[in-house]
């Protein structure tokens, strides 16, 4: 498939999440609110169905997927397309993915028979007095149905009438006891012993505990982001997905979706790391992410969440910055309600877009400098000289965080919030990398090969590393390859191998003593913060304001008012040359280079947020 034809991937004018209530819609307000979104410089929409507002009554507004419905939808899409604009569509109404058309056979399970967890504020729930069951998505069967009952119901013609992204929002199926059919069966195959007589030790027993969330793991990959990935191909659309928040390896799911998305601010920007890991490695052009989400914080939406309506864009300037420095290069604004003049309304979480937003005079120049930088770092392709080993074993076999560590998208270590990239290892501008790809790396004499990218050094610091993986290194280990373990690990799971001892007598010998022989891309004198791309001759360097780094949920209100200049030198290592940068920073301002490695020049590139609006 040719992705350069969806507008994401074609155009990085940042995108909008378009909240559609349910109830009542009107054709001269959609139009109303798209010539609105094309004059301040968005490049599309998102459409998203969610719950009623207040007062609205069962027969005020169409249902979803009726006739009705088809037609505003069909609509908006036509004319998006006259505005040059791109119109995305949420697989479904609401998440996790469910609705009143699911049958029971299809719902989520647990040990303990069908989940109670339901659809409960989806569009469906202005006119019916159930909510909805919540789609299984560990049986393919189930993501069949629930898939080609949406197709039949307009979501095929509509993909016809694209070009169009089918979008999946996190993961936020509840997995306390989360089970399948034929889980046991499968449990027996992979690990050789029956689960059953222990399901009352998986909140205590980590071996146990570990050797359930691969398996549960393993059946999230195949029977649904594959089958997802698939069913879009199927129909001509593109895939933008959230993988996290799932009980999976999210990194193998990013690699297996056309659009790998993240989340700013509820998720910190560094977590960003993970999508577009897997981006840079397997050859996709483009990470978005849903930004500025709950930046100030989150309440329950009976309340006012802080700053709504009151956002201030130098402290969304700091949030863009801050992941820029991650590798997303796609802004989606979360987000935009479904408002006309006539009937004004808000969403329960900031931020704010609209007429009546505080933003409103200062979005045509921010989304310009949105657009700028997601335009640079999408060129070329991601300039890393690092692989460092996803610790994905190590958050198996942990379980809940502690309660200071829990936020309102994330519970438990596997969630992955909590794993930080070391400060000392950002100089090579390192990737994660998931055990799951071992198998599909290369050591050519000199660098490991792995899809798209070359790799100095393959790091690992990790108390837990599966028998799978840790024979695959050992092999690379003994070819000569560079591989750098900062602690050799231990064996997770319940059951042991006893070819695990000799092969990490074997590392311990053959990888790397030292990691500095390795040259850096960007050295300097404090940590910073930066991706690079690389286009033939030419490097693109990002390098987000030292201010910015470390941004963790939530950021005070106003908090770039804290953020100063800064002066420092860094030197950037091309395999050729060494050039000498004097990074100056403004406040509030992050740095963009070109550098020509062939005609061996430098150049800072001017870039500007601030243009008020007249």
């Amino acid at each position: 498939m040719n992705l350069n034809c969806f507008p994401m991937v074609r155009s990085a004018k940042p995108f909008l999440r378009w909240w559609w209530f349910s109830g009542e819609l009107e054709y001269l307000e959609i139009e109303e609110q798209l010539n609105w979104i094309k004059e301040k410089g968005f490049g599309g929409v998102e459409i998203a169905w969610v719950f009623p507002l207040a007062g609205a009554k069962a027969g005020q507004g169409p249902f979803f997927l009726d006739e009705s419905w088809f037609s505003y939808v069909s609509f908006a899409q036509d004319q998006c397309k006259k505005r040059e604009l791109g119109c995305d569509l949420t697989f479904g109404t609401l998440w996790p993915f469910g609705g009143n058309f699911l049958p029971e056979e299809y719902s989520s399970r647990t040990f303990n028979g069908f989940s109670s967890q339901r659809l409960n504020r989806s569009w469906e729930s202005r006119y019916s007095e159930e909510p909805g069951r919540i789609l299984n998505h560990l049986d393919s069967k189930a993501f069949s149905f629930y898939a080609d009952f949406l197709l039949t119901h307009g979501f095929k013609t509509l993909c016809e009438q694209g070009p169009v992204s089918f979008f999946s929002d996190s993961w936020e199926v509840e997995v306390e006891g989360l089970s399948y059919g034929g889980i046991f069966k499968d449990f027996f195959r992979k690990f050789g012993y029956s689960l059953e007589p222990y399901l009352a030790m998986l909140n205590v027993d980590q071996a146990i505990r570990f050797d359930y969330r691969k398996c549960i793991a393993d059946q999230i990959l195949e029977q649904f982001y594959q089958p997802y990935v698939d069913m879009c191909k199927k129909n001509g659309a593109s895939s933008r997905m959230q993988c996290h928040g799932t009980p999976t390896d999210i990194l193998a799911a990013y690699a297996l979706v056309d659009i790998p998305e993240t989340e700013t601010m509820l998720f910190d920007p560094d977590f960003a790391l993970i999508a577009a890991s897997a981006a840079a490695i397997w050859n996709k052009p483009v990470v978005s992410s849903e930004t500025f989400s709950c930046l100030y914080g989150w309440v329950p939406n009976t309340e006012v969440p802080p700053g709504l309506g009151k956002e201030k864009i130098e402290d969304l300037k700091c949030v863009a910055d801050a992941q820029f420095a991650w590798g997303v290069n796609r802004v989606v604004w979360h987000g935009m309600p479904y408002s006309s003049k006539k009937n004004p309304h808000h969403f329960y979480a900031t931020v704010h877009l609209g007429p009546d937003g505080t933003l409103n005079g200062s979005l045509s120049a921010f989304n310009r400098y949105l657009e700028e930088m997601g335009t640079y770092l999408a060129r070329g392709k991601t300039f890393s000289k690092m692989a460092v080993y996803l610790p994905l074993e190590d958050q198996w076999m942990l379980d809940e965080l502690p309660p200071e560590l829990v936020k309102p998208s994330s519970h438990y270590y596997w969630e992955l919030q909590e794993l930080h990239m070391p400060d000392e290892l950002l100089s090579y501008r390192p990737l994660w990398f998931s055990g799951k790809w071992l198998e599909k790396i290369h050591f050519n004499g000199m660098t490991l090969q792995c899809g798209d990218q070359d790799f100095s050094v393959f790091y690992c610091d990790a108390e837990w590393m599966s028998l799978d993986s840790l024979a695959v290194l050992e092999k690379l280990a003994n070819q000569g390859a560079p591989i750098y373990f900062k602690k050799f690990p231990k064996e997770p799971g319940q059951v042991k191998h006893q070819a695990y001892e000799p092969l990490l007598a074997s590392l311990k010998a053959h990888s790397m003593k030292v990691l500095d022989v390795i040259t850096p891309i960007l050295d300097s004198e404090i940590p910073l913060d930066f991706w690079c791309r690389k286009e033939g001759d030419c490097y693109y360097l990002f390098i987000s304001n030292p201010a910015m780094r470390k941004l963790r949920y939530p950021i005070p209100y106003g908090f770039s008012a804290s953020c100063k200049g800064y002066e420092l030198w860094a030197d950037f290592h091309s395999p050729n040359q060494i050039y000498h940068l004097p990074l100056s920073f403004a406040k509030l301002d992050s740095l963009l280079y070109k550098i020509d490695d062939f005609s061996k020049t430098v150049e800072l590139i001017d870039t500007e947020w601030r243009t008020p609006e007249k």
